[in-house]
């Protein structure tokens, strides 16, 4: 016997999950000669951002909107939309796009219906939709209270790191460079001689000592989409749910680049099995390159950190050494020579007074002491200056207060 026609509105209307079925039912009696096809989290505003559509917002049904200030930099007012009715030009076609977002006490609910004349139309613009917008696109997508968003600023801040301004230890900067530009370039070789395309390395040391530089300068090099993951916290959706819609949404734009910042604070032993399933388990990562980085390797589990398949490499962030210092500082003073009166014949001195100091400590001693410089620039010369300074900050490691990045 054939099921009602309101079977799943009947079964559902005392559940949240009927919402999306009701609307579903009441936009098809609107437009009854139309076709309607339903999608998830159809992001037609950035689709109408990167030029691809014109967008007009329906007066009925009366959108539900709201006004947000977008910052000291951006110092203006947006229009954002939870409830709307769009009207979409597209490709000569005219088009209109239902948007309903609701909350339930399992999460966020949201449907997008695409309102076409033709099936075929339907389907290709939301295939070009999705295509468009979940390609990162001069951003970085990164993954915070169990969602991804892009971001521009990261991107440009990408953008400006380079491994001209990274001090590493011997051929360790070559090192990195070479082994992922050459990993990219060997798809064909890796399927010839049958072995999984992919690769992760794990950055390892304590903080201010160049783990993250190093990873933006290398995804800017390699130039593939980049995913970033901030962290793994949510009221509602379990780490293990949020680990699968890291790998779910990272798998779609391969080749690309993982970023998993602060492994130990991402990983924990109710989710540590998940984990490693998604690494290196039954889900394929082809074309996947994983970088992850770590202040406490001893906070993970060996499982992860002595197994190569899952990180191949690992590169140390020790501190600098004595040759590593001197770099660094030379770099500083060809700077300021010329305002200062720092000599390069007292950058031993400096060197000297700073052997357990990280990069960031470096970074802020320099700084520290040209702002201290400019106030009595007649009465003490930079090198004292830098000296005392030093000695100051010597003082705060021993309390604990590290100057970190």
């Amino acid at each position: 016997m054939a099921a009602n026609s309101n079977f799943y509105l009947d079964v559902l209307k005392d559940n949240t999950a009927g919402i999306p079925v009701y609307a579903e039912s009441l936009i098809r009696q609107h437009w009854p000669d139309k076709w309607v096809h339903a999608s998830n989290s159809l992001d037609i505003e950035e689709y109408r951002r990167l030029g691809y559509c014109k967008l007009s917002v329906a007066s009925t049904p009366r959108p539900d909107s709201f006004l947000y200030w977008g910052g000291e930099e951006f110092d203006r007012l947006y229009e954002s939309y939870k409830q709307a009715t769009w009207e979409v030009e597209w490709n000569e076609h005219q088009l209109q796009v239902v948007q309903l977002k609701w909350e339930s006490a399992c999460g966020r609910g949201n449907r997008d219906w695409v309102i076409a004349d033709t099936d075929s139309v339907a389907r290709e613009f939301i295939l070009d939709v999705e295509r468009k917008t979940n390609d990162p696109n001069q951003s970085i997508l990164v993954f915070s209270n169990g969602y991804w968003a892009r971001s521009r600023s990261l991107y440009a801040t990408i953008q400006k790191s380079s491994f001209d301004d990274l001090i590493l230890t011997g051929q360790m900067k070559e090192s990195i460079r070479s082994e992922f530009k050459q990993f990219l370039d060997s798809e064909e070789r890796y399927g010839q001689l049958n072995i999984s395309w992919r690769r992760g390395a794990l950055f390892i040391g304590p903080p201010g000592n160049g783990k993250t530089h190093c990873v933006r300068a290398l995804v800017k090099d390699l130039g593939v989409p980049i995913f970033y993951v901030q962290s793994l916290s949510h009221n509602r959706f379990t780490s293990e749910q949020l680990w699968q819609q890291v790998f779910q949404r990272a798998r779609k734009l391969r080749p690309c680049v993982l970023v998993l910042e602060d492994l130990d604070s991402l990983v924990n032993d109710g989710n540590r099995s998940f984990f490693l399933n998604q690494l290196d388990g039954f889900e394929q990562n082809h074309g996947m390159i994983i970088l992850a980085t770590t202040n406490h390797p001893e906070q993970i589990d060996t499982a992860i950190v002595d197994r190569p398949s899952r990180f191949d490499r690992k590169y140390h962030f020790d501190l600098p050494a004595t040759n590593e210092r001197r770099l660094y500082l030379d770099s500083w003073l060809k700077k300021l020579s010329d305002e200062t009166g720092w000599q390069e014949t007292e950058i031993g001195a400096v060197v000297d007074a700073t052997s357990d100091f990280s990069f960031s400590y470096l970074k802020e001693l320099v700084i520290s002491s040209v702002m201290q410089w400019m106030q009595k620039p007649d009465s003490a010369t930079f090198l004292s200056v830098i000296l005392d300074e030093a000695a100051n900050l010597k003082q705060q490691m021993k309390t604990g207060d590290r100057v970190e990045s």
